[in-house]
């Protein structure tokens, strides 16, 4: 499994540009795509600057948007210091977007109807099938994509306990909690206190407690632990030159450092950063350091993990991300629903393909780390608007488990995945006691 830790980001392979990741991510991708249309009776043409006009052929290339309102840095560096910000839309498609296919050859613009079916974003390799027409543009009839990977052989007997929905007397679950959102206000205490209750066994009726409060191995936290970082209002403390460390607020880092070392002492936990959290935004985000949590950062049960982590537990492997990944294609789409977009992902093979164009990530030289080489049983994406859940199943019997995993100080709600048979459900817990 990928290992997006700190020897991956070795100062030796610093670069401050991102030719190399699209390079390593059409290099390994567009293999596997020209192997799937190798039958393909149309002429493959292996640089796009050697397409013919009125030529049946098809071309392998990464995919670029031309948009109106995504966020442009040239634009930004080249606007005046008096001019007005321009205001962020929550989306960026249009219908005056462009799509451009890129080889290391050049470019060309691809059209067609064709296109209209097919969820596109930039960063995805992909294969077109078609003409060039007379204003050099490509009229694109086909499309292939990568499709889902292979998967690790399945856990003994699990596919035929995902088949039969079978649940038996030696399961396993798996807590997955997103956006605890810890701050000064108090606001999720109550809801926090009700949960480690839950884990404690003092909540819940017999069975619970017996089927599913006992049953519980390890818990992961996926991202925003702290709330969005508020400066303190006071005047009096401004300084004129320099920072004051004295508005700095440390209450809510202290307040999960004491909620994360309850939880330790029960189970262990796997805590990924966040967009929120004290650790770089750049994509892969490096664990949360331990110092910043001096009471549970020593403790063995403590585990202060990657975005986007790869894990295995009893054979069953996760892929997480704390949701900026998702979050940053849905910009690109008309689509609504984030179920359908992560499930994309995997049929690309790339979790953060619109990385870098619009999202931060590590100028990687020789890989691409966010491709997906194999398919995770359980692929979890944090921070998203609502719970949802999809069993995604392949043609060679792969099978994944899709979850999105609400914010749990607005919804309450933390996943419980079974690791024997992969079915998950949730447990809402309240802001105020009955």
């Amino acid at each position: 499994m990928p290992e997006y830790r700190d020897k991956l980001l070795n100062k030796k392979n610093s670069y401050t540009h991102f030719a190399h990741i699209y390079f390593e991510r059409y290099t390994k991708l567009s293999k596997i795509i020209r192997n799937k249309w190798k039958d393909c009776e149309a002429k493959h043409v292996n640089k796009i600057l050697n397409v013919k006009r009125n030529e049946l052929c098809y071309l392998v290339g990464t995919v670029y948007m031309e948009m109106q309102n995504k966020p442009n840095i040239l634009a930004e560096l080249s606007r005046n210091n008096w001019e007005p910000a321009p205001i962020l839309k929550e989306k960026y498609c249009s219908p005056t977007d462009e799509f451009w296919l890129d080889d290391d050859s050049g470019r060309i613009k691809i059209v067609g109807d064709r296109l209209k079916e097919e969820i596109i974003v930039s960063g995805i390799i992909m294969s077109v099938l078609g003409k060039e027409n007379s204003q050099g543009e490509f009229e694109v009839s086909d499309i292939c994509i990568a499709g889902l990977p292979k998967q690790p052989e399945q856990p003994e007997q699990i596919y035929p306990r995902i088949q039969m929905n079978i649940d038996r007397d030696d399961d396993k679950y798996v807590a997955l909690i997103s956006g605890l959102n810890i701050d000064t206000s108090g606001i999720s205490e109550t809801r926090l206190q009700i949960m480690m209750e839950y884990f404690t066994g003092e909540l819940g009726c017999f069975h619970e407690q017996k089927n599913i409060s006992s049953k519980i191995a390890r818990i992961i936290i996926a991202g925003n632990s702290l709330a969005t970082s508020k400066p303190v209002p006071d005047e009096k403390k401004q300084k004129k030159y320099g920072y004051d460390n004295s508005l700095y607020d440390a209450e809510p880092l202290n307040n999960l450092d004491n909620f994360l070392e309850k939880l330790c002492s029960l189970l262990p936990v796997h805590i990924m950063p966040g967009q929120n959290d004290p650790a770089d935004s750049t994509l892969p985000q490096q664990p949360i350091l331990s110092n910043l949590l001096p009471k549970v950062g020593t403790n063995p049960n403590f585990h202060s993990v990657t975005n986007p982590y790869w894990c295995k537990f009893d054979d069953v492997t996760f892929l997480g991300t704390s949701g900026q990944t998702i979050d940053d294609i849905y910009k690109y789409i008309e689509i609504e629903d984030r179920l359908i977009i992560a499930e994309r992902t995997l049929h690309w093979r790339h979790m953060a393909p619109t990385a870098p164009d619009t999202l931060w990530c590590y100028p990687f030289k020789d890989v691409d780390p966010f491709i997906i080489d194999q398919m995770p049983h359980v692929y979890f994406i944090g921070n998203q608007k609502e719970f949802a859940t999809k069993l995604v199943r392949g043609i060679d019997q792969q099978c994944t488990r899709i979850i999105l995993l609400p914010s749990f100080a607005e919804s309450g709600i933390v996943v419980f995945l079974n690791l024997n048979n992969l079915k998950c459900h949730t447990i809402y817990f309240p802001s105020t006691f009955f």
